[in-house]
């Protein structure tokens, strides 16, 4: 999805036709979603699977994007609740997504795996970044679009039919926490 953002400035002025404006009101939209989301999250609290939350949130960011690769130039206001659509379901992707890690990673090593997931997807900013330039000038900046959104609904999608993703919670007490009578924690093998 990164490369996508990166390349909204483009999309506002090749594709729509439009400036500074209008690229800012894009931007308000994914900012009052996100807003919009955290709260929704906040007093929903999500489903008692919080994988499948994240899964859901995942699967509506990508329609979000998607659609914003296949509007026509003047589909602006149309771009505008797309993008509204990715900001919602952000804070719907992401937030039980950690909260989920932060219970099935032992504690301590949630410091060590967290700075993992981190550097990961740190370092594969700048290559995504490297590779959309060259591709968005063979294809058209809309591909990112159309396969960041594609993408991320058949991931979303094809998670819940992965039985290790959708059982991922039920053994948070067994790994986070000693089991009784074994001072050293779970057992590993």
């Amino acid at each position: 999805m990164n490369p996508a953002f990166t390349l909204l400035p483009l999309l506002v002025r090749n594709h729509f036709g439009k400036g500074a404006l209008e690229l800012g009101w894009l931007e308000s939209a994914f900012g009052i979603g996100m807003i919009l989301g955290g709260l929704i999250l906040s007093a929903w609290g999500g489903f008692r699977r919080r994988i499948f939350t994240s899964l859901t949130g995942i699967s509506g960011m990508g329609i979000g994007m998607l659609a914003m690769g296949f509007l026509p130039p003047s589909g602006l206001l149309l771009a505008l609740g797309a993008i509204f659509l990715v900001g919602v379901m952000n804070p719907i992707a992401n937030g039980p997504l950690m909260a989920l890690f932060q219970s099935v990673v032992a504690p301590e090593m949630q410091g060590r795996v967290f700075s993992l997931i981190s550097s990961l997807a740190g370092a594969m900013m700048p290559l995504g970044l490297a590779v959309a330039g060259p591709v968005a000038d063979l294809v058209g900046i809309r591909f990112w679009y159309v396969v960041g959104g594609a993408t991320m609904i058949a991931l979303g999608a094809a998670g819940f039919f992965v039985p290790k993703v959708v059982h991922l919670e039920d053994d948070r007490n067994r790994v986070a926490a000693p089991q009784p009578g074994d001072p050293a924690g779970p057992a590993h093998g």
